[in-house]
This record gives structure tokens, sequence and C-alpha cells, in this order.
């Protein structure tokens, strides 16, 4: 699954209509494997493990202590 989130930070309203194109997301095969993957623990990642959409985990940026 890939969730795409549009927020429009503009004044002015945008409008989408049925069938238009608003991205490109491009795959590309790695020749050798990633020193730290997506997902790595190590790395502080928030979304490993879900299933299906998952709403944001972005406050878990910040520290409220």
């Amino acid at each position: 699954h890939i969730t795409l989130e549009l927020a429009n930070v503009a004044s002015l309203p945008i409008t989408l209509y049925p069938g238009m194109k608003i991205g490109q997301v491009s795959f590309m095969q790695m020749t050798t494997p990633a020193e730290n993957p997506y997902g790595n623990g190590a790395r502080g990642s928030k979304y490993q493990g879900q299933r299906g959409p998952t709403p944001s985990r972005y406050f878990e940026n910040f520290n409220n202590s």
C-alpha cells in the first residue's frame, strides 16, 4: 500500500479533476543492499508492520517531556 496525503498550503483553492495527473512515483532497482533501510528500528522508523492505511505518526518526532 502507498498512502498519498495532499495539502493545499496556498491561499487559493486548487481544483482536482477525475483522471488528473497529480504526481509520479519511480522505483529503481538497487545494485547493493541499503546501508540503513527504511523501516530499520535503529533509524527510529514509525511505520513498520502496519496493515493498510496508517494515520501520520509525525507527532512522534516531538518529545513532550
